[in-house]
C-alpha cells in the first residue's frame, strides 16, 4: 500500500478524528482528576498512575479505530470498502459530535480554570477586604518585671516576652499584640486591668522573674479580664541554657488554659526555631531588648553579629538582623547597598526557616519598596494561609496597595490591620495610606494612636498642608524637626520649613543633596518630587517622578490630585509621566488583582 492509499485508509477508518478525540477527552479526565483528587487528599501516585494509563489507552484507541466502525447495530468490523458506505458515514457524524462536544466541554473547563485560579488567589490574598478577622481570645504579653533589678539582666523582661509573643503568633485560635505594642510597659508596675482597657484585649499575661546564677524562675498568671478572674498562676523554672524552652512552656500553658486545641502543625512551628548555643540567643535576646531607634538598630546589630558568628543557624538572628538593617538603610541614610545586604540576610533567615513571620514581614516591605511586588504579594500569601488573623499580615497588604495607587483597599487593609492591633508603632505610616486615599480626618485621629515621634508629627503637618492648611501644618513639621533634625525625614521637614520661610533655593539644595544617597526605596523619591513640585523646579521633579514610578510607586489616583505639583502640573512632560503611572497602574490591578 502507498503512502497516498495508506493516509487515505486511516482517514476513511476515521483514526484521525478518533485520535482528536481521545486526546481532548483525555485531556478533560486529567483536568478533573487535578481538580477532585486534592480535594478527598488522594497521594500523588494516584495521578501519576491516570496518566499513565490515559497515555497506554492512547495507541489502543488507534488500532481500535482502524479495525472498527460504530453502526446502529453497534461496534463492528470496518469493511475493506474504497467509498464511503453508509456505516462509515455514521461513524464519521458520530465522531464529529464527539469532537465538537469534547473540545466545547474543553474550553469552558479551561476558561472556568483560568477564572478559578485568578479568583482563588485574589480570593486568598484580600481575605481581609471580604472577611472580617477573627478577634477571639485577644492576648498581650506584658514585659515581665525583673525582682532583683540588674542592668545585666533587666533585658531579660522584654526579651522574654516577645518570645512568647513570637510562638503565640503561630496559633489561629488566638490573636496576640506584637512586641512593639507592649514595649511601652517595659520596667514598670502596671494594672492589667488598665492595660487591658488600653490595648483592647481579653487576656494579660504577666509575671516577675529572677534570675540565680544559671537558672531563671519565673511566676507567671494569665488574667482574664472578662470576668475578672486568673486562668492560672503557676512558677516556671529552667536553666539559662534553656531560657529558649519558655516560648514552648508557656504557649502550651496559655492554649491548655483556655481549653483550645492546635494541631501538629501549629506546634512545629512553634518549636521551629532551636538555637544551638546558648550564649548565642543571649546576644540575640540583647539584640531583641535594644529600642527601635538609630541608637537601638546599631546596638542590637552589633549583638546579632555575635550571635550570628556562633550559631551560624539560627533564623531569628538573621531576620531580626535583617530588619534592623534595613530600617537603617532606608531611615538613617546608610550606603543603599546596606539594603542588599538586609535582604541577604532576611532571605538566609528564611532558607533555614521558611515559615519565620518576622523574615516574610520585612521582606514584604523591602519587595514593595523596590518595585518587586509581585515576590510581596507571592509572599504575603504564603503569610495568610499561615494565620489570616496576623495585623501585620494586612499592614503588608495595605502597603503594597499604597504603592500601586489601590488606596481604597490599602485604606481598608489598613483598618483591618488597626482593628486588631491600633498601637503598632509599626503601623504609623497608616496616616500616609489615609492622606494617600484623601481621607485627612481619619489620617489626623491615627495619628492619636501612635507615640509621638518625628516621623508621626510630621506626618500631620503633611496632611495638614494637603488638606490647604499650610499655616497650620507648621507648627508640627517645625516640631518634627525638634523630634529629630537627622536622617531621611529631617531633610524633608528642614525642607518644608524653608519654602515656607521663602528660601526655595535652600529646599533645593536639601532636595539635591538627598538625591545624592540614592535610596533604594521608590516612595522617598516621590515626596523630593512633592518638594521640586511645589517650589515649581518642573525638570527636577519630573525626574524624582520617572525615578518615584522605576522604583514602583506608582500611587495615579494620588498624583492627579497632590496639591504638591500644582504649579508643575500644565507641563507637557508632567503630563507624559502622569499617563505612564496611569499604565502601570491599570496594568498591576489587571495583572494581579
Amino acid at each position: 500500500m502507498g503512502l497516498k492509499k495508506y493516509i487515505s485508509e486511516l482517514k476513511r477508518r476515521h483514526v484521525f478524528k478518533s485520535a482528536i478525540a481521545y486526546l481532548v477527552i483525555a485531556w478533560l479526565i486529567a483536568q478533573v482528576a487535578s481538580i477532585v483528587l486534592p480535594t478527598f487528599n488522594a497521594p500523588p501516585y494516584f495521578m501519576k498512575g491516570l496518566l499513565f494509563l490515559l497515555a497506554l489507552g492512547f495507541p489502543v484507541n488507534l488500532i481500535f479505530a482502524w479495525i472498527y466502525d460504530i453502526t446502529p447495530d453497534g461496534i463492528t468490523k470496518t469493511k475493506d470498502l474504497e467509498a464511503k458506505t453508509e456505516n462509515s458515514a455514521l461513524k464519521n457524524r458520530k465522531l464529529n459530535r464527539v469532537i465538537i462536544a469534547s473540545l466545547s466541554v474543553a474550553v469552558i473547563v479551561l476558561l472556568f480554570n483560568q477564572f478559578n485560579n485568578k479568583t482563588q488567589s485574589n480570593e486568598t490574598l484580600q481575605m481581609a477586604v471580604n472577611e472580617t478577622p477573627a478577634s477571639n481570645n485577644l492576648i498581650a504579653v506584658l514585659p515581665f518585671l525583673n525582682m532583683k533589678s540588674n542592668p545585666e539582666t533587666d533585658y531579660l523582661g522584654f526579651a522574654m516576652a516577645d518570645q512568647i509573643i513570637g510562638s503565640l503568633v503561630y496559633l489561629n485560635h488566638i490573636t496576640v499584640r506584637p512586641s512593639s505594642s507592649v514595649r511601652q510597659f517595659e520596667n514598670t508596675t502596671v494594672n492589667p486591668t488598665d492595660v487591658g482597657k488600653d490595648l483592647n484585649v481579653d487576656y494579660i499575661l504577666s509575671g516577675n522573674y529572677l534570675k540565680e546564677k544559671d537558672s531563671i524562675r519565673l511566676t507567671i498568671e494569665l488574667i482574664d479580664l472578662k470576668n475578672n478572674k486568673i486562668v492560672w498562676r503557676e512558677p516556671v523554672t529552667v536553666n539559662f541554657e534553656s531560657a529558649f524552652q519558655l516560648q514552648d512552656i508557656v504557649s502550651k500553658k496559655i492554649v491548655k488554659g483556655l481549653d483550645l486545641q492546635f494541631s501538629q502543625t501549629e506546634i512545629n512551628r512553634i518549636n521551629n526555631d532551636t538555637p544551638a548555643n546558648p550564649l548565642a540567643y543571649e546576644y540575640y535576646l540583647r539584640a531583641v531588648a535594644y529600642p527601635l531607634s538609630v541608637e537601638g538598630d546599631q546596638l542590637a546589630i552589633e549583638m546579632l553579629k555575635k550571635s550570628i558568628s556562633i550559631d551560624s543557624l539560627y533564623a531569628p538572628s538573621y531576620a531580626h538582623y535583617g530588619a534592623r538593617l534595613h530600617t537603617l538603610a532606608n531611615y538613617a541614610l546608610l550606603n543603599p547597598e546596606e539594603t542588599i545586604k538586609a535582604e541577604n540576610y532576611l532571605t538566609k533567615a528564611l532558607s533555614i526557616n521558611p515559615e519565620l513571620l518576622d523574615a516574610m514581614s520585612s521582606l514584604i516591605m523591602m519587595y514593595t519598596e523596590t518595585n518587586r511586588k509581585e515576590d510581596a504579594v507571592k509572599l504575603n500569601r504564603k503569610m495568610i494561609e499561615i494565620n489570616p488573623n496576623n495585623a501585620r499580615t494586612h499592614f503588608n497588604l495595605s502597603y503594597i496597595y499604597r504603592y500601586v495607587g489601590m488606596n481604597e483597599e490599602a485604606v481598608m487593609e489598613t483598618e483591618k490591620a488597626l482593628a486588631l492591633d491600633s498601637k503598632n508603632p509599626n503601623f504609623r505610616s497608616a496616616m500616609l495610606t489615609y492622606t494617600f486615599a484623601w481621607k485627612f480626618e481619619k489620617a489626623l485621629l491615627a495619628y492619636n494612636n501612635f507615640k509621638e515621634s518625628s516621623f508621626t508629627t510630621f506626618q500631620y503637618g503633611y496632611t495638614l498642608f494637603q488638606m490647604g492648611k499650610q499655616q497650620e501644618s507648621v507648627k508640627y513639621i517645625k516640631r518634627s524637626l525638634e523630634l529629630e533634625p537627622g536622617g531621611m525625614t529631617g531633610f524633608f521637614t528642614k525642607a518644608m520649613i524653608a519654602i515656607y520661610d521663602g528660601k526655595p533655593n535652600e529646599a533645593k539644595a536639601l532636595m539635591k543633596e538627598l538625591e545624592g544617597f540614592n535610596v533604594k526605596d521608590a516612595e522617598p523619591w516621590y515626596f523630593m518630587a512633592q518638594v521640586y513640585g511645589l517650589i515649581g523646579d518642573t525638570e527636577a521633579c519630573n525626574r524624582c517622578l520617572r525615578k518615584t514610578i522605576a522604583g514602583g510607586f506608582f500611587n495615579y489616583p494620588l498624583m492627579t490630585r497632590d496639591i504638591f505639583f500644582d504649579p508643575v502640573r500644565q507641563n507637557a512632560e508632567f503630563q507624559e509621566i502622569l499617563e505612564l503611572a496611569k499604565e502601570k497602574h491599570l496594568a498591576f490591578q489587571k495583572e494581579l488583582f
